[in-house]
């Protein structure tokens, strides 16, 4: 395992750029940044861990920490897939790029922004904008204060909190948010969409095969809706206000 330490007590902006393995993010009060990696077949026969070590760059320069592993190109490729943690000072703000690995994020981020193809991505909480973007991953949330926009082909999206608008997508999965304080878009193909509480805003909610269920805040008024119609098969769209 291979380790890096850099002095720092303000947020900071990280860079992750890793195919395969796991991914974790740790951001609470700290005096230091520290990265660990450690290749994700240690010990295997035909597998150099100094070399596979090697080919990950970790830089730190005036507020800005990248990881980022070299991509050879043709048949010389090597996925050797990677267990990185990363803990750095609390509200900093992280992207991420990945093909499949498993995001785990905990302590209090400034911004998440992540591009992944398979995998699933976990956040404890996020003060600013949460950008998911995915084909096939598993996402959720605990809490988000400000805009959450999460789009994937296949996967289940489960957001608890969000303080602002949502956007909701996948073709394949189910769609489920506990409190959502602003406006919120959600679709699905197939599989359920439910909200347990919008506060206010508007709830634009469609689906194709799945039930569909929304709460409203105690004390929030809502606009009444249209007469919905639903054959089997066909696309539903459910528009709620609330005021």
């Amino acid at each position: 395992m291979a380790t890096w330490e850099f002095p720092e007590t303000n947020p900071i902006d990280l860079d992750v750029s890793l195919p395969t393995g796991s991914i974790t993010i740790a951001a609470e009060p700290a005096e230091v940044i520290s990265v660990s990696l450690l290749p994700g077949q240690p010990g295997q026969p035909g597998h150099r861990d100094d070399e596979a070590v090697a080919d990950v760059r970790v830089e730190y320069h005036a507020g800005r920490l990248e990881i980022a592993e070299s991509m050879p190109l043709g048949l010389l490729r090597r996925d050797h897939g990677f267990d990185l943690a990363v803990r750095l000072p609390a509200d900093s703000r992280c992207t991420v790029r990945t093909r499949s690995s498993a995001i785990t994020c905990q302590g209090q981020l400034g911004a998440l922004d992540v591009k992944t193809a398979t995998g699933s991505v976990r956040a404890a909480e996020v003060a600013g904008p949460v950008q998911v973007s995915a084909i096939s991953a598993s996402v959720r949330v605990d809490h988000a204060a400000a805009e959450v926009n999460v789009r994937t082909a296949s996967g289940n999206i489960e957001l608890e909190r969000v303080g602002g608008n949502v956007t909701a997508v996948t073709a394949s999965g189910r769609i489920q948010i506990g409190t959502a304080a602003a406006s919120v878009t959600a679709r699905t193909s197939s599989g359920h969409i439910r909200i347990g509480s919008v506060r206010t805003g508007d709830a634009e909610l469609t689906g194709v095969s799945g039930d569909i269920t929304v709460g409203v805040a105690p004390g929030v008024g809502v606009l009444p809706r249209p007469r919905l119609r639903h054959r089997p098969g066909q696309q539903r769209a459910c528009p709620v206000r609330a005021r």
